[in-house]
Parts: C-alpha cells; structure tokens; sequence
C-alpha cells in the first residue's frame, strides 16, 4: 500500500466498532432505491465499500426480497458488517473482503450494484466496468456520494480549517459526465440531488471529528488537527448564537446508471 491507503486503513480499522454509531445515516436514498426496485421479485445486489453495514441493514430493512454481497477491503469494516446485521436479525448476506481492482463478480449476477459515500476511495471506472459485467440486463447502479462543492458547503468545509483543501478525492458534475459518456454498455439514467437538514450542539461536533466521524480528519497531522479544532470552536462560536443549536445542511447525489 501506499501512504494514502495505509492511511485510509490504519483509519477505518481504528473506527470500524464505533462508525454506525458516529456517521449520520440517511434513509431517502434507500426509499428511492426501492421504487426503483418495486417490481422486482427478488433482488440479488453488491454493496461496494459498505463500511460498518449501516446501510446494508437500511437496504434489508425496505427490500425484504434482498440478497447482499457486502464488499469491503478493510477486514475490520467487513467483521463489524457481519456482527451488525447479525445482531439485527439478518442473514441473508455474504461478505466479501477485496479491493475493487481484484473485485471478482459473476457475470450476469446482480439485478444492482450499490456503494454508499463511498466512491472517493475507489477508481469509479473500475467499478463501473466491472458493473457492466456483473449486471443483468436492465440492472441497475447505484452510487451515493457527495460532490467536491457541496463538501466546500457543510458545516466542516465551512468553518474547519483546512477540510476542503484536505479532501481532495472528491469529484464534481463535470467529471461524473465525463465518465458517464465514456461508457457503453451502461447509460446514466439521472443524478438525484439530496439535501439534508441538520442540527448539532458545538459538544456534539466536536465530538464527531475528535472521533474522525470522516475520513478527511485523518488526514491531519495531530498538532495540525488540535489547532484546526480549536479554531473551529472560535469560528462556530463567533458564527452561531447559541452553541446548542447550530444547523446546516449537508448534501449528497445518486448517480442512477442502467445497462442497456
């Protein structure tokens, strides 16, 4: 591995018994990866980088006639998968523990390929190719994320100290068309936009990137992180009136994709 991805899995082996609990889940683009899916009678899919499982059992939770392959390259990430849904009664899933170059997915299998702010670590085109592959005809992808601007727009790009710089695996419009274009047996359907309204106390927040709630902070030097955290206390301070109630918004995309 290089530095960036023994970085990436030093972190994510760090947080992997506690990253359900500190990241934020979003059910709406499970509901609309149902409607998707309603006529469906089964649905075999692939959820590629699924981190902690906490939207695989959001998957489970609203499309009972699922079946999971949960892939994830960090082995901590794919133990915690399988404890977590089994600790919620499921058990109709497999892991499977690789990185997306070496990926390995039957051809014809999948009626979806599925991966959840995920895609920042990964090669897309790889994954896309290898979706092609692995999909049935009229399968569908599914790739939840967010855009390089709207990180710049959450309440971490906003006012802590050097995040956006810091976060530069992130991809905008452009470059998602550009890719989208260059593929041919899979065609993009739309990208759905997500906005979220959130609220936090200043504790609350602080708590969640002494916690590395994103992967970003890990990109900090410890004495580069204290002092971007205690600067982020004065300007939320200064910015907010009440420290108890600080809102923003976060936000996020769907690329839809389909094979032909």
């Amino acid at each position: 591995m290089n530095n960036s991805k023994d970085c990436m899995h030093g972190h994510f082996a760090a947080v992997a018994a506690s990253y359900n609990e500190i990241r934020t889940t979003d059910v709406e683009p499970i509901l609309y990866i149902k409607d998707k899916l309603k006529d469906k009678k089964s649905i075999h899919a692939v959820d590629i980088g699924c981190g902690g499982g906490r939207y695989c059992l959001l998957l489970f939770q609203h499309l009972p006639r699922l079946h999971l392959t949960c892939n994830d390259i960090n082995e901590s990430m794919i133990a915690e998968t399988t404890q977590y849904l089994k600790r919620h009664g499921v058990e109709n899933f497999s892991t499977l523990h690789s990185d997306v170059s070496t990926l390995h997915l039957p051809e014809g299998s999948m009626d979806c390929v599925l991966s959840f702010n995920a895609m920042h670590h990964f090669d897309p085109m790889i994954v896309f190719n290898k979706a092609a592959k692995a999909l049935k005809k009229k399968g569908y992808i599914f790739i939840y994320t967010r855009l390089k601007s709207q990180n710049s727009r959450n309440i971490w790009g906003k006012f802590f100290p050097g995040f956006s710089e810091r976060e530069n695996r992130l991809y905008d419009i452009a470059y998602l068309e550009q890719w989208m274009n260059s593929l041919n047996s899979i065609y993009m359907v739309s990208i759905e936009f997500f906005k979220f309204k959130r609220r936090a106390s200043l504790e609350q927040l602080i708590k969640q990137a002494e916690n590395k709630h994103y992967s970003t902070f890990s990109l900090y030097s410890v004495d580069t992180f204290d002092q971007a955290l205690k600067d982020f206390r004065k300007k939320i301070t200064h910015h907010f009136t009440d420290r108890n109630e600080i809102e923003w918004f976060d936000e996020n995309v769907m690329i839809v994709l389909r094979k032909g």
